[in-house]
């Protein structure tokens, strides 16, 4: 099958790519700049942005495979319309964030003598997907009160596995010492913490957010950040990032979560290995 590669994947995945495929590499930059393309796979990572426009060009497409786990950079609808199958590994950096989340939470408990204890405090996971459980999986062993909050509905044995009980979100921001945002970026929860959310947090609360710029009010925040002892963000604007410049209660790290040795490996490879078995 004639595979495009555009842009830089992990090398285990190129190696597979190049044992299996006639395959061809270009960057993104030159992928835009092409008029027609005739591939029948496309191997790219969210970087890389593959709207109606760019499908347009790839007459013969028949897959496409995505190397990170969101998938925003595609036209969804549109390779639905053309019948075009989309290959992802959901989850595959789902431990990394969910590590980076609790080094960030434990950062923050300790930016300051006295520091404060995890244990006994309430810690509020908002989105209860892959990252999500795993936070609350990693949090069991600090004795902390861990509630939660997603629209979808849980499994009662995993919860109580997990120790972690499911609540409305009117009872989990007015009670958490510690809040930690793991919600994906749809079209329904762009700007979701907002001004509603973040007025009913609990004073001195703690607020961490590794999941999407795009999902935080950028204005609440900055109003309603005096309150909080701290914050911890790898995703957010670069209004934020001047405003919280120099603040000794916040870290920020820049979009590292899912980085990890690991999830870079496991991000490509599943996803290629997945595509080569269909083949």
């Amino acid at each position: 099958m004639k595979t495009l590669l555009v842009g830089e994947i992990h090398e285990d995945a190129h190696n597979l790519l190049k044992e299996k495929v006639d395959i061809s590499q270009i960057s993104t930059e030159e992928f835009l700049q092409q008029p027609s393309l005739n591939h029948e796979a496309i191997v790219l990572r969210t970087y890389t942005p593959l709207q109606k426009e760019q499908l347009s060009k790839l007459p013969h497409l028949k897959k496409v495979v995505s190397c990170s786990v969101g998938i925003n950079n595609i036209d969804l609808e549109e390779l639905k319309r053309r019948d075009i199958e989309l290959i992802h590994c959901s989850g595959t950096n789902s431990n990394a964030v969910a590590e980076h989340t609790l080094h960030l939470i434990l950062a923050l408990c300790r930016h300051k003598i006295p520091f404060l204890e995890l244990t006994g405090k309430t810690i509020g996971i908002i989105g209860f997907g892959y990252i999500g459980k795993l936070v609350a999986k990693k949090l069991k062993g600090f004795n902390a009160n861990v509630i939660a909050y997603d629209i979808i509905e849980q499994d009662s044995k995993l919860l109580e596995e997990l120790d972690v009980k499911m609540k409305p979100l009117s009872e989990i921001l007015p009670n958490a010492d510690i809040i930690t945002i793991h919600v994906p970026l749809f079209p329904q929860t762009k700007g979701m913490i907002n001004e509603e959310i973040f007025s009913q947090m609990k004073d001195s609360c703690l607020f961490i957010n590794t999941s999407r710029e795009e999902i935080i009010d950028d204005e609440a925040l900055l109003k309603h950040f005096p309150r909080f002892e701290g914050a911890a963000l790898d995703v957010y604007s670069e209004r934020i990032k001047e405003e919280f410049s120099g603040k000794s209660n916040i870290i920020l790290t820049s979009h590292i979560g899912a980085q990890g040795k690991e999830s870079w490996r496991r991000m490509c490879v599943e996803p290629v290995e997945k595509f080569l078995d269909k083949i």
